[in-house]
């Protein structure tokens, strides 16, 4: 029996083991090895108001603008404002970050952020470098479980008590802790097409689900613009800061493609520029990444030039082919300003909560910076121990494993459910993977996998099809623009039907 137990060990998971005291038991489970998962593919960084010439409120107006007017405005002030205060404090404790000759941090810019405020580790290899450091502060403090599959949550009188596992062999194995903590990751492997790690499979989401969570806001997927691609394939991620050094986008004959779309050219809003991206790869014109003009930039991204030159291609001199694919969920498990859910004692944090700081688009290098922060919060709440009652509710079992190809289902994710939606699509995709509720113990380990990819992929698609607009990283081709009657609007879904829930969206006139 564990204090906590962490499913997930990325930014969010480990965060929340070093904020928490050490005279707590706490478990991590990882489906793979323990540094596995998106943190340690994170090229970009974490953005905070670090330089004088910046400021919370700055900030906050950046990411309110980006995030389609659909982010909760008090979630943001206290995302920008416990920021700013925790990067500084982790700084001071001795994360490694780039500084100029001064010592001071050489900030980097990233598309919609109006100031250069993006602190960075190793140029592009800030993920890797965190995760590093949070191992290290966590090591003596924790249990790592590597190679622990959750299949299923245990409920107890409403209440998360523990979790069903299976380990490296296959066996299977209940974990009992007075709190248990989703910090699972994205859902980019889903998709054909990804920047994701190998992990990001969506589980969290199915597990809140069957557990009788709410999920919201699932129609907002983020696709990144500029996925290193060749022949089809998806080769590694290219950062967005690349753009934020100058790289230009161009077409198979040298144009400018982000010219008279935006004022921002190549740093507007990601959905806009991988739209503009996607719509030409469609037109069979590719395009490319121009960063021959970027001086120095085998030092500035030093993992971004060494995977390109591995692919046969030198940005140096060559131009970079790139298509969008699935990079970041804004939605998640409903969770409140410190992590809870509407489960006792289940919480979720990072990717896989919807905490209302991205809304319908999240702002560059605002991902790490939430894991961080709901993190302590939550911390603090564990701390104080509160054990709310649970509820009792009847829920209704079906009895058939849905079957399917899980490559034909990543592939229609991308063509039905991906950049580009439209009604019919999405109704052939819900109405060929309809949602379904099993008794999931009395299915195989592989079965069970295949079933929560199944669901989050599912429960994605009809919030799609329910939301008849478009809006940041939900982009309806039969409903092009943005709709009042959805504003403020969010789609709730559980196992016991669909609501549609109201969000504070309200601009102050100032933020302190």
């Amino acid at each position: 029996m564990f204090d906590i137990c962490i499913i997930g060990g990325g930014v969010a998971g480990l965060m929340l083991a070093h904020s928490l005291p050490s005279s707590m038991s706490i478990v991590i489970l990882t489906k793979e090895d323990s540094f596995t998962s998106n943190t340690s593919l994170a090229q970009g960084g974490i953005a905070a108001s670090l330089a004088p010439y910046d400021s919370p409120s700055t900030h906050a107006l950046d990411t309110m603008l980006a995030t389609a007017n659909h982010a909760n405005t008090e979630r943001v002030d206290l995302l920008v404002h416990e920021g700013k205060a925790l990067v500084e404090k982790l700084m001071s404790q001795g994360l490694p970050f780039d500084a100029t000759s001064s010592g001071i941090p050489d900030l980097g810019q990233e598309a919609a952020h109006t100031k250069r405020r993006i602190l960075h580790a190793g140029g592009d290899q800030t993920g890797k470098i965190l995760m590093h450091y949070l191992l290290k502060q966590t090591q003596e403090k924790v249990t790592r479980l590597p190679f622990h599959t959750v299949l299923e949550l245990k409920i107890d009188e409403g209440r998360c008590t523990g979790v069903l596992v299976s380990d490296e062999h296959g066996h299977r194995h209940i974990i009992y802790a007075t709190h248990v903590v989703l910090a699972t990751g994205g859902i980019g492997q889903l998709y054909s097409q990804t920047s994701n790690s190998s992990v990001a499979t969506g589980d969290g989401l199915s597990l809140a689900y069957h557990a009788g969570a709410i999920l919201e806001d699932l129609e907002f997927v983020q696709f990144h613009p500029t996925i290193f691609t060749l022949n089809g394939k998806s080769c590694g991620l290219i950062s967005e800061a690349v753009r934020g050094e100058g790289a230009f986008l161009v077409n198979q004959d040298g144009v400018r493609v982000m010219n008279d779309v935006h004022p921002l050219l190549e740093l507007a809003p990601r959905d806009i520029v991988a739209r503009v991206i996607e719509w030409s790869w469609q037109k069979n014109d590719p395009v490319y990444l121009d960063a021959r003009h970027i001086h120095g930039f085998e030092k500035k991204f030093p993992s971004i030039y060494a995977n390109c030159v591995r692919h046969g291609i030198n940005p140096l001199h060559e131009l970079l082919p790139v298509r969008p694919g699935a990079h970041f969920h804004m939605g998640g498990v409903q969770t409140n300003d410190v992590g809870e859910t509407s489960i006792p004692q289940l919480y979720a944090l990072g990717e896989v909560a919807s905490t209302g700081v991205h809304g319908a688009n999240r702002l560059a290098s605002n991902s790490l910076l939430e894991g961080l922060v709901f993190a302590e919060r939550l911390a603090t709440r564990l701390v104080e121990n509160l054990i709310l009652p649970g509820q009792k509710r009847t829920l209704q079992i079906q009895t058939h494993m849905p079957h399917g190809e899980l490559t034909n289902m990543q592939l229609r994710m991308t063509e039905q459910v991906g950049i580009i939606r439209q009604e019919n699509e999405l109704h052939e995709f819900i109405s060929d993977f309809p949602v379904k509720r099993l008794k999931l113990c009395d299915y195989s380990n592989q079965q069970i996998q295949y079933f929560h990819r199944y669901t989050t992929s599912s429960l994605i698609a009809k919030s799609a099809y329910l939301r008849t607009e478009s809006r940041g990283g939900h982009y309806r081709h039969d409903y092009p623009t943005s709709s009042t009657d959805w504003t403020g609007k969010v789609i709730e879904q559980s196992i016991y039907g669909v609501s549609i829930g109201t969000r504070k969206i309200e601009r102050k006139e100032t933020v302190k």
